[in-house]
């Protein structure tokens, strides 16, 4: 009997032993092509691992819900006498068979490009190839230049003591990227990156940089505002639909500029809790990354980010863990729309996906921006798992409007469609009276800069439409498109983001339309 007992005991210790197996992969990444390139410092740069694996390899490091593909759980530590970097992760023996995929960054700003690497979890623990950095085993031998680059800033616009100005006396504004978000053969790099101010003219801003680098090769940069807390879009960065390159040519003297950078500024907070609907048609919708329409029908659900904290200030991954509170004290960082009738949807099943949500008191005022991302079966699988929902177009084209106390603001999308330059700032009706006939009155102030007032009057509830468009006839701005009752309207547009020229604002509602012409001039 105690024999049989003795068995059965090594028999379920051996079954728990084998319960909680783990593997162990390790990865290594020869650096030494991008030292020799100037891209990568050794014993001083740091060098990532990341992908879709790090959940499950138990990262645990940011955001609680969802580890994959970001932060720098998994840092690489180089050997002693060579330039191969390396990092162990442990897996549950529950994720064998599974694949998955990778890439090394380096500074958080180096991706490898396209395409992922892989590896499948086998049942033993495995050391996987040295692989070069960017795929380059090659020692590049092309010569190499010494440029120098003036950068120029025209910030006048938004040069000011008051609160939601750029105050020189606190504020600053610097070139960000360059070699840190591509040109792999850039180095060398000197000067100071914080541009001055120009002693004789108010708002502009210049600085110069040297580097080396060869002749075709270009890297990203863009404009930054400091200090984060004063600006908006990612803290300062400009609101530009991309990146900026720099290319080097033959020439080795260049300037830059002078650009003028769309800066968010933050403003003061409103002062009482504004209402806002936000409605997004999905039926037409395609995911940029495949470039493939999505089956509206299908859709589990959309979803909605933005760069104020009640959107969540982009926080997250885009993936549907990001629609949950953490577990680690972080909200939530999407909110998720619905097609059901209720919470702002007009109609159910119209695959127009809404949402109402109040944005509190003390909210910075001004303009904000936001995205949406959309869920269907297999987005996982696009954009090699990165940032599978981060899929409505591509990074820095986002939509935006304008934030103020008053009236409720309704907000009408299309999937895919960035808005205009520009947003309104207020909608107000004007008194109980009822008008006896259609009305639209011409703006006041007018020329104008930046705001001013347009009027207009309907006599029966019906669809508005209120657009600006400018001197070519291409729409730039929609000030009002939803159902409003009868009554007299008192709409404020904000023009800032708008250069100087002659524009024109229409009105459509039912039959009637009427079109008048303002003229901005800064």
């Amino acid at each position: 009997m105690k024999k049989l007992l003795f068995t059965t005991l090594v028999l379920l210790l051996a079954g728990f032993m084998t319960y909680a197996q783990t593997v162990k992969v390790t990865f290594r990444v020869n650096m030494a092509v991008a030292a020799y390139n100037g891209a990568f410092k050794i014993g001083t740069d740091s060098v990532t691992v990341r992908g879709n694996f790090q959940v499950d390899a138990g990262d645990t490091a940011h955001y609680g819900a969802n580890q994959n593909w970001g932060g720098y759980y998994f840092k690489m530590t180089k050997g002693a006498n060579d330039s191969i970097y390396s990092v162990t992760a442990t897996f549950q023996d529950s994720s064998i068979g599974k694949s998955y995929l990778f890439k090394f960054v380096m500074d958080d700003g180096g991706w490898e490009n396209d395409p992922n690497r892989t590896f499948t979890l086998g049942s033993n623990d495995t050391t996987l190839p040295v692989y070069w950095y960017n795929r380059d085993s090659v020692y590049n031998v092309a010569p190499k230049h010494l440029y120098t680059v003036t950068f120029i800033a025209d910030i006048s616009q938004y040069i000011g003591t008051e609160p939601g100005k750029f105050d020189p006396s606190k504020d600053s504004i610097q070139v960000m990227g360059l070699g840190a978000w591509g040109g792999y053969m850039f180095s060398n790099i000197g000067g100071d990156v914080v541009m001055k101010e120009d002693p004789f003219t108010i708002g502009l801003y210049t600085t110069t940089v040297t580097f080396t680098a060869p002749e075709g090769d270009s890297t990203a940069w863009k404009f930054k505002a400091f200090p984060d807390s004063v600006f908006g879009n990612g803290g300062g960065y400009e609101n530009y639909a991309g990146n900026r390159w720099l290319h080097f040519t033959t020439d080795t003297v260049d300037t830059v500029g002078p650009i003028s950078p769309s800066l968010t500024i933050l403003q003061p907070g409103i002062t009482s809790p504004v209402t806002v609907t936000f409605h997004v048609d999905m039926r037409n919708a395609k995911d940029f990354h495949t470039g493939k329409t999505i089956d509206p029908s299908t859709i589990n659900f959309v979803g909605l980010k933005g760069s104020i904290a009640v959107f969540g200030l982009w926080g997250g991954n885009w993936v549907a863990a990001d629609t949950a509170d953490s577990t680690v004290g972080f909200p939530k960082t999407m909110w998720v729309l619905n097609d059901d009738g209720k919470d702002g949807d007009n109609v159910a099943g119209d695959h127009i996906w809404s949402i109402k949500m109040v944005l509190p008191a003390g909210t910075p005022s001004g303009y904000t921006e936001y995205k949406f991302g959309c869920d269907y079966p297999g987005v996982d699988t696009v954009n090699g798992g990165s940032t599978p929902l981060d899929n409505e177009m591509t990074t820095g084209k986002n939509h935006f409007f304008n934030i103020a106390a008053g009236a409720p603001i309704v907000l009408n999308n299309i999937f895919g469609v960035q808005d205009s330059v520009s947003a309104f700032t207020d909608v107000k009706k004007e008194n109980s009276n009822i008008p006896d006939k259609f009305n639209l009155s011409q703006n006041y102030p007018n020329p104008f800069n930046p705001s001013t007032i347009i009027n207009y009057s309907i006599p029966k509830s019906q669809m508005v439409t209120l657009k600006i468009y400018n001197i070519l006839g291409q729409e730039v701005a929609t000030l009002v498109n939803h159902e409003q009752t009868a009554g007299n309207y008192k709409v404020t547009f904000d023009a800032s983001r708008l250069s100087s020229g002659v524009y024109f604002y229409s009105l459509r509602t039912g039959n009637f339309s009427a079109v008048k012409k303002m003229m901005l001039l800064k």
